[in-house]
């Protein structure tokens, strides 16, 4: 699988966002480098064509993962199991037949790298929602943007009775769905719809939203009707700077913010959807 990969400056992420989001949001992951203000971008399964206009317009570099011995490439398709909340374990490489198995554990091929669990992000929204996941099955999730399906396996796998996950680019569908059949998750409904076009399948307890700043405060009033009253909003894909317009969309819906959670430059909202 190939890889471009590049080094900036921390102030130019959202540029980056912008400059590279014709080749899908879900494909685009931005790490903080610890003790610094410089940021790394990284496209994962890009094609030769790809490959080729990303070096000419924007240099970086490009490497195979499926040859390399770089260690940058050995911490992505190396990583420990990611444990969540105690309720999920997240493996990126291949575990036992035993270990598959059991209801607690996911597992995201490291060769698909963007979404496996890793980026503050996606971190993020699965800690929140393993920490309000209902007990029992009688609740309904939908995942916005859902790329490689991770959040929504998760949901699967803490219990919910009905979920849907959708994104507008068709690899992540498809890879979605890949994952989906890999965890042995039956029932997940995964499909391809511009979440500003969306209409809602009925309304949800907990609806998760990992999209950028613009995009969500555009598709809000689309996703804001799939919750159902008291239901929870969770919001990541957002920068610090990012927050206030963010909550100045949500207080248009009488929405109660009741968690926001930071990790380096990245912020993981959680909303309640009150009676009003």
């Amino acid at each position: 699988m190939l890889v471009w990969r590049k080094l900036s400056s921390e102030k130019w992420a959202d540029s980056w966002q912008e400059r590279l989001a014709f080749l899908g949001a879900e494909r685009l992951v931005i790490t903080q480098i610890a003790s610094s203000r410089r940021i790394r971008l990284e496209i994962f399964d890009i094609t030769a064509d790809e490959s080729i206009l990303l070096s000419k317009r924007f240099g970086g570099e490009v490497r195979d993962l499926n040859h390399s011995t770089a260690d940058w490439v050995r911490t992505v398709v190396l990583k420990r199991p990611i444990s969540i909340r105690g309720r999920l374990r997240i493996f990126n490489h291949e575990p036992s037949a035993a270990t598959l198995r059991d209801p607690n554990t996911i597992y995201i091929p490291a060769d698909l790298a963007f979404g496996t669990g890793e980026h503050a992000t996606t971190a993020g929204c699965l800690r929140l929602l393993a920490d309000i996941a209902p007990k029992g099955n009688d609740w309904d999730f939908l995942d916005a943007g859902t790329g490689t399906g991770i959040l929504a396996i998760a949901a699967s796998r803490l219990g919910a009775k009905r979920v849907l996950g959708f994104d507008s680019d068709a690899t992540a569908v498809r890879v979605a769905k890949a994952n989906a059949h890999l965890n042995k998750i039956r029932g997940l409904k995964l499909f391809r719809a511009d979440v500003l076009n969306y209409r809602p399948e009925g309304r949800f307890d907990i609806v998760a939203a990992n999209l950028y700043s613009d995009l969500f405060r555009q598709a809000a009033p689309r996703l804001w009707p799939a919750i159902r009253p008291w239901g929870r909003l969770i919001i990541s894909g957002l920068m610090l700077d990012q927050v206030e317009p963010v909550t100045e969309k949500l207080n248009e819906f009488f929405a109660r913010i009741e968690a926001t959670r930071v990790r380096g430059k990245w912020v993981t909202m959680l909303v309640r959807k009150t009676d009003k």
